[in-house]
């Protein structure tokens, strides 16, 4: 019918059926299109030059490998280090290090040295304490009793242009007084060592937000 013709017109379809060469075209074994050795009939290695490299290539890596496995110790590939670069369970550490062969896990702890080196510094930097150590005042004489201490005091806390110095010192805000000293210190020690507040530790608005808080983390990492 007409919408029939329409139909296969829209749907681009064509006749299609056996010819009297379609025997002659199909890949028969023993055929003028017989496959069965493959596309080409004549074939041989066209890259044997690449052989012997390749069986040199596998010589050495199998003299690498004895050599690594008489000198070395395979399980350093998968047994933990830690933050010393030591590794847990073995008896000969790299560069003389310490002998693990007791110690087989690996404890993730806080380093309690870079943990408060921050706050350390926030206290030795901060003005109250300069005033404490470079100035006294009138019931004292400056703690530090030299101009070559106060000067090295100075340039190790950047507070004058050093050659140690390339800028001011991030220690988390000035404390001009010791009532400042005392609050801020104290807070910011007791989320470190009081487990009740150890989620204010991560706390953006905690004491030590600007350092252990995930938006820290992520200004660090980037």
């Amino acid at each position: 019918s007409r919408r029939s013709r329409e139909l296969v017109k829209k749907m681009g379809s064509m006749c299609c059926g056996g010819g009297e060469n379609e025997d002659a075209n199909e890949f028969k074994k023993g055929g003028d299109n017989d496959l069965s050795e493959g596309p080409i009939k004549s074939r041989g290695c066209t890259d044997i030059l690449c052989l012997p490299l390749f069986a040199a290539a596998q010589v050495i890596f199998i003299i690498v490998t004895i050599a690594g496995l008489a000198d070395g110790d395979p399980s350093k590939l998968y047994k933990p280090r830690d933050f010393r670069g030591s590794y847990c369970g073995v008896e000969t550490n790299w560069n003389g290090g310490p002998n693990t062969m007791s110690q087989t896990k690996l404890s993730y702890t806080m380093n309690v040295s870079s943990t408060v080196d921050i706050i350390f510094k926030q206290t030795l930097c901060s003005s109250a304490v300069r005033q404490v150590l470079t100035e006294g005042d009138g019931s004292f004489s400056p703690l530090l009793d030299t101009q070559a201490k106060i000067d090295e005091y100075l340039c190790d806390c950047c507070l004058v242009p050093c050659t140690r110095c390339e800028g001011q010192l991030d220690n988390g805000g000035d404390l001009a007084s010791s009532a400042d000293l005392l609050t801020t210190v104290s807070s910011r020690m007791s989320e470190l060592t009081d487990p009740d507040k150890a989620g204010d530790l991560f706390s953006p608005s905690g004491s030590n937000g600007n350092t252990f808080s995930a938006s820290a983390f992520w200004e660090q990492a980037t």
